[in-house]
């Protein structure tokens, strides 16, 4: 069937009088008496016919009004009691007609009358997808047929068909995208059905799947172009699997109206020059940034880098985003270049969230903004200068080598060489702390599962981690005297596979979180302090923190004092989320002590604290009050007695050297590192302390545990003298 355009149905289809007088065969028939069409108001279907019967009087009948779809008129005569047939009348337009006998005073008489001319339109077949029970109920592209019938429909827009009304006599062929199609579209751009519906170029691209004339599968030929309303043109190709429409198979085909045809079509078809879909989208679609993509996804970005705050103007999105992207081969070349094993020794490291950040800035930038001398502040608040010429764009000296990947929420540049950036070098003056953080399963590709271990320095916040693997991952941060450190874990929920310790400049630990509180979740450790200073503290202790209305304690804290001196503070504003019971450690320095409590946000409800010494015994129970817990003055802990994890490290004359291998480990590790003659004694123990087996041996020896469940252990190595190593050990 051959394109048809509108002009060319209302010429040929258009209203035909029939003047028979012999015979007045019609669908319908409307008499005409004095002063009286009866019945003076009928419906039929597109293509039925009317025939106009005079009975009495001298009558036209006068179709011309101007908002009749189509004008008719049949001349006067005077009618008789046989009935004098004036003609016949087809109806192929749809539309409310009216008509009158327009000799003399007539009309202002009454007689006038109206015809409905029903068709199944366009937008009925779409509604009918959308709602319908019949045939065309559970074609599943209701979202489609929806947006369609939104848009271009008059009852929806009140008249403003945005160009093209599928109630209309102009004829089109819809290409209507199924469910899942759109689906996958709302995943791509990270948005609901409801914010997509409000899409800013919602229309042109609903307009794009929309082509003037009827073509219906036996039309659609391979190569053959389809110019649409948007104003681009879509491509027909045929395949084995059947007709495609760009890149979209055609999975079912004329679904029929008067106006036109609908294939059901299986993905969303895009105009040239549209976005692809958010900036991390973007990332991912290019073979150029898979590292780029493994970092973002590494550090977390990845849910802010699909952020569409332009779009969702009721939610607090980050964004829009300028990305600079480094390619593969400058990631892999500034990891060499800066002495890393290799690129994943870089993308593992605690560097690496501040180098992605400095190449996010939250403002859009084309190519065409860019100008000289221009500033640009970088995720991580340094200072981005620009450099442009007609030849190249540079950032901090760093040259653009492509420009303007569009997304939604924002727009990439690609680079082949990383913005400028200093590994700094990690150096206090009690030399290099390190924590290793541990995980032994991972659900979702998420080791912590969202989980951060923050490190304030003196109320600072330094670092924010998380590992990147399962197994151990480590990052180091300097160390100075005359400090206090707080390692504060920050998660929503306990997970037992969750562990972290640090190790102080001598490599030795000195604290080990364990997860028998707050849900499971290793505890947070308050009050450390380098140079040795911490074996003059003693712990450490535990305070257990209860809200059992879960805001009692939101902006509060607690600080602990020594001879008015202050030890730390615990303050739950840095982080804080409801909580029923949260079991922090804490070291303290010997003898009296004053625990006083910060006013929180909110009037408490249920809030209170217990702390226990570093036997687990209770010393101070306000966990039962219905309002903010008191102070505790002078309460004294222990005399001096150091408790770190490596007590008497200075005598660790037949352990200072030892180590285990493998970890992770498959049930065998080797002690290693200790004198042939030396006996000693090991214990296996949970994170909760339990004991799970123990060993005794005699030098380097190995240490079987075969058939021990997956997950991260202490191991306990203790030598006839006395001495003590702690190990961290990974069963896989």
């Amino acid at each position: 069937m051959q394109k048809v355009s509108a002009a060319i149905l209302i010429s040929v289809l258009g209203f035909a009088p029939i003047v028979g007088k012999a015979q007045c065969e019609a669908d319908t028939s409307i008499y005409l008496t004095d002063f009286m069409f009866t019945p003076n108001s009928v419906t039929i279907s597109v293509g039925e016919t009317i025939a106009f019967i005079n009975a009495e009087g001298t009558h036209n009948v006068d179709g011309t009004s101007e908002n009749n779809p189509v004008s008719f008129f049949l001349e006067t005569t005077e009618g008789n009691i046989e009935g004098l047939c004036m003609g016949v009348v087809t109806f192929d337009t749809p539309g409310t007609y009216t008509f009158s006998s327009s000799v003399g005073v007539q009309p202002d008489l009454g007689m006038v009358g109206s015809i409905t001319v029903d068709a199944v339109t366009l937008s009925d077949q779409l509604a009918e997808i959308q709602y319908g029970d019949g045939e065309l109920a559970g074609l599943e592209s209701w979202q489609s047929a929806f947006a369609m019938n939104t848009y271009f429909n008059p009852s929806a827009t009140g008249g403003d068909f945005n160009g093209v009304d599928l109630n209309g006599a102009e004829s089109y062929t819809l290409f209507v995208p199924t469910d899942a199609a759109v689906s996958d579209l709302m995943q791509l751009i990270n948005l609901s059905q409801f914010d997509m519906l409000g899409f800013y170029d919602m229309v042109p691209a609903l307009q794009y799947h929309i082509v003037p004339g009827v073509y219906l599968a036996e039309d659609l030929e391979d190569g053959l172009s389809l110019p649409t309303v948007e104003g681009q043109s879509v491509t027909i190709s045929l395949a084995e699997q059947g007709a495609l429409v760009d890149d979209a198979n055609i999975i079912l085909t004329d679904i029929m109206a008067f106006n036109g045809v609908i294939h059901i079509i299986d993905k969303i078809l895009a105009p040239s020059g549209y976005p692809g879909a958010t900036v991390l989208d973007v990332i991912m679609q290019s073979d150029q940034h898979t590292l780029l993509e493994q970092a973002i996804f590494n550090e977390g970005l990845d849910d802010d880098l699909r952020g569409q705050p332009i779009l969702n103007d009721n939610e607090d999105a980050p964004g829009p985003f300028t990305v600079f992207a480094p390619t593969d081969d400058a990631l892999i070349n500034f990891a060499a270049e800066n002495e890393f094993a290799d690129v994943y020794e870089l993308l593992a490291s605690q560097f690496m969230d501040n180098i992605i950040n400095q190449h996010i800035v939250q403002a859009v930038y084309e190519s065409s903004a860019f100008y000289t001398g221009m500033s640009l502040q970088a995720n991580n608040n340094e200072s981005l200068n620009i450099a442009a010429s007609a030849e190249e764009i540079t950032v901090n000296g760093s040259m653009i080598s492509q420009v303007d990947w569009f997304a939604y929420n924002g727009v990439v540049h690609s680079m082949d060489e990383l913005i400028p950036f200093d590994i700094p070098v990690l150096e206090g003056t009690c030399g290099v702390w390190t924590v290793n953080m541990f995980s032994s399963e991972s659900g979702n590709g998420d080791p912590w599962n969202g989980s951060m271990l923050d490190i304030y320095v003196d109320g600072v916040l330094i670092a924010s981690e998380s590992p990147n693997n399962v197994g151990i991952d480590s990052f180091s941060f300097p160390a100075n005297a005359n400090t206090v450190i707080n390692a504060v874990y920050r998660g929503y929920s306990g997970s037992g596979s969750n562990a972290f310790e640090i190790e102080d400049e001598n490599g030795f630990i000195i604290y080990a979180s364990s997860g028998d509180g707050n849900s499971g979740a290793p505890k947070s450790i308050y009050g450390l302090r380098p140079c040795g200073e911490s074996s003059s503290n003693c712990g450490p202790i535990k305070i257990l923190f209860t809200d059992g209305a879960q805001d009692g304690w939101f902006g509060g804290g607690m600080s602990i004092y020594s001879n008015e001196d202050l030890v730390t503070t615990i303050p739950f504003y840095q982080v804080y989320y409801g909580f029923f019971e949260y079991a922090v450690m804490v070291n303290v320095t010997p003898g009296p002590l004053d625990f006083v409590v910060q006013d929180p946000f909110f009037e408490p409800q249920a809030s209170g604290y217990a702390i226990f010494d570093e036997q687990g015994a209770i010393l101070v129970d306000e966990t039962n009050n219905n309002e903010l817990a008191p102070n505790t003055f002078d309460l004294e802990i222990c005399e001096g007695v150091t408790s770190d994890l490596h007590e008497g490290v200075s005598e660790f004359n037949g352990l200072s050297e030892a180590s285990v291998y493998p970890n992770p480990s498959n049930g065998v590790v080797q002690l290693t590192g200790i004198s042939t003659a030396l006996n000693w004694q090991a214990s296996l123990l949970k994170n909760d302390g339990s004991l799970v087996a123990s060993f005794r041996g005699v030098g380097p020896s190995p240490i079987d545990f075969h058939g021990v469940a997956q997950g991260l252990y202490s191991l306990n190595v203790t030598t006839s003298e006395g001495t003590t190593r702690l190990f961290r050990i990974i069963q896989n």
